[in-house]
């Protein structure tokens, strides 16, 4: 089974998607006019499926949550977090923040795709 990218439309679902989350979980701060934001959801997407698969599936499925910086119903995600730029990103194990980037750096994303594996395998 593939990752889902799934978007999240309000802190409640945040709270019950990621926070209360038993598995490795990757939340990314975009908006509809930031390109690279856009660029980075489907890269890391086809970067983590790839490399799952490499991995023979060893690895349980980790989903990409998506936030829109913009959209009203995320404003308390927004201010939860302050991204200082977008794109964002976050990766959860547990509901427990435990790694983080900012802009669409691919040497970033790679190493937290990594990491995402790794605790993914340990659980």
């Amino acid at each position: 089974m593939d990752s889902k990218i799934i978007p999240l439309q309000n802190i409640d679902e945040f709270k019950s998607s990621i926070l209360i989350e038993e598995r490795v979980a990757i939340l990314i701060f975009t908006a509809e006019w930031c390109q690279p934001s856009l660029n980075l959801v489907t890269l890391m997407k086809k970067e983590l499926d790839q490399q799952r698969k490499r991995l023979s599936q060893q690895t349980g499925v980790i989903n990409i949550f998506v936030v829109d910086h913009e959209k009203e119903g995320c404003y308390q995600i927004v201010k939860q977090f302050s991204p200082t730029t977008l794109p964002y990103v976050y990766l959860f194990e547990k509901g427990k923040y435990i790694a983080q980037f900012g802009g669409l750096d691919v040497f970033a994303m790679n190493k937290l795709i990594k990491k995402a594996l790794e605790s993914s395998r340990a659980l």
